[in-house]
């Protein structure tokens, strides 16, 4: 079995670093601007943030087709998030939000050519979060837990060529745990970055024609606290 990688993590570091870039440049506008009040202790907040994702899958769920097919995965890509909360307590938020984690390659080949299964995952999820506060120094960390309702999207190309089914297009929801930890700064005028990973327990399903995945999400986040 052969694992080939393509060239989306180059893709994906140069996203991060646009967005890093991104967050520095409104990081500086803030604080050449007169100081505004800080936010609330508690109350609610929004945010936007890229990254990268990447899969572990299940390659036993893939191994399919004739003797002599050879398998490769693809599995990392560019992704983004939406995500809003509310602060309960100054250490203890609820918070809700989407995740796209982008899309990944499974290709088979024999004698009989080439075929792709196209793996999309993205995922609405709730998590707890709770913070510690390092002093005044505007740095904080932070761990959080929840569920996912993950979505697994499957569309493939050449598959009656290769192996003895047809093409397929499927979808596939489920619910797994997420837990996921980073860093947090303040910045003046209400402003927040964010970087943190994520990790997705497993999604998909078994047999094919899903099949399952562990999924991770590092991101860099740009934050509103109201």
């Amino acid at each position: 079995m052969a694992s080939r990688h393509s060239n989306r993590p180059v893709i994906a570091c140069t996203a991060v670093t646009a967005c890093m870039a991104a967050a520095l440049l409104v990081s500086v506008s803030a604080l050449a601007q007169p100081a505004a009040q800080a936010p609330a202790a508690t109350g609610w907040y929004t945010g936007f943030g890229l990254g990268q994702s990447r899969l572990g899958f299940k390659t036993g769920d893939f191994n399919i087709g004739p003797a002599g097919t050879g398998i490769s995965f693809d599995e990392s890509d560019t992704a983004f998030k939406f995500f809003a909360g509310y602060r309960v307590l100054p250490w203890l938020a609820i918070e809700g939000g989407y995740d796209n984690l982008g899309r990944n390659t499974v290709g088979f080949s024999n004698a009989g050519g080439a075929a792709r299964l196209e793996y999309k995952v993205d995922a609405l999820k709730l998590t707890g979060v709770g913070s510690f506060a390092f002093g005044n120094t505007g740095f904080s960390a932070f761990g959080k837990l929840g569920f996912g309702y993950t979505r697994v999207r499957e569309d493939s190309s050449n598959f009656p060529a290769v192996m003895a089914r047809g093409d397929v297009s499927e979808s596939e929801w489920k619910i797994t745990p997420v837990i996921g930890a980073g860093v947090q700064y303040r910045l003046p005028r209400g402003l927040a970055l964010r970087a943190e990973y994520e990790h997705y327990n497993e999604v998909g399903d078994s047999p094919l024609p899903t099949g399952r995945a562990r999924a991770g999400l590092w991101s860099l986040s740009l934050m509103y606290l109201f």
